[in-house]
């Protein structure tokens, strides 16, 4: 497998995966891996998309999970397309991996035709200091498409009663249920991420369901750190980064 002189290649939960990363451009962080976790599949024979799969990191921890679900994935940045298309090649994932515009969709799949729709989006508006690096820039702010176009692609691709899982930024948690109900995407189970016991909540995981009825589960905390200054991972998170399944 070519690994360009910009790139690294890493061995990643014990070496049950291998990652292909830019030295200086997107890097995936533990977002992904919580969120992987938190994204529940419950249906055999199921259709995944990863809306921004980056290097695919979501899919190929998933496909350590279930191994029955058909996946696919869209990348709109053609450095991160061609990441992802060898980091599955790789970790040997078969993906129908698009290279598109989420707000675009329309165009390239057909409506209700996914069980699942999963994505880590960029967290930043466009206002703000910004990365040099046009790679992180685009993964990072929403330069090319805001959380409203992924909320919009992800009703358009659901079957109803299919569910949509996210993580994001907690200071953006009222935004973005209420783009989701208004959407017809109703949450269903939300937990908070927080860096430490004494720290306020940094992120949040959500799970929606297209057309689903009103009523939530505010799951338990999940907490990274046990000693933040050291930075000990609290035995959830280590065993993730250490097991995962």
């Amino acid at each position: 497998m070519e690994v360009k002189d910009d790139e690294t290649l890493s061995p990643f939960i014990r070496g049950k995966v291998h990652i292909i990363q830019k030295k200086r451009g997107y890097r995936f962080n533990l977002d992904s891996v919580l969120l992987a976790d938190f994204i529940k599949i419950k249906k055999k024979k199921s259709k995944i998309i990863d809306l921004g799969t980056g290097s695919g990191i979501l899919l190929i921890l998933l496909s350590l999970k279930y191994k029955d679900p058909e996946f696919y994935a869209l990348e709109i940045q053609e450095t991160l397309f061609d990441l992802a298309k060898r980091n599955f090649s790789l970790n040997k994932i078969k993906v129908n991996l698009l290279n598109g515009d989420v707000k675009n969709i329309k165009k390239l799949l057909p409506p209700q035709s996914f069980d699942y729709v999963i994505t880590n989006p960029p967290y930043y508006k466009t206002e703000g200091k910004k990365p040099e690096n046009e790679e992180l820039k685009i993964a990072k702010f929403e330069e090319k498409a805001s959380v409203d176009d992924f909320i919009k692609a992800a009703f358009y691709l659901l079957k109803d009663n299919g569910s949509f899982f996210m993580v994001n930024q907690s200071n953006r948690l009222a935004e973005i249920l209420y783009k989701m109900k208004k959407n017809r995407l109703e949450p269903k189970r939300v937990r908070f991420i927080y860096p430490s016991y004494r720290e306020q909540s940094s992120h949040f995981l959500v799970e929606a369901v297209k057309n689903g009825k009103e009523g939530n589960i505010v799951e338990k905390p999940l907490i990274v750190y046990k000693d933040p200054k050291e930075k000990v991972y609290t035995e959830e998170v280590n065993f993730l980064l250490e097991r995962f399944v």
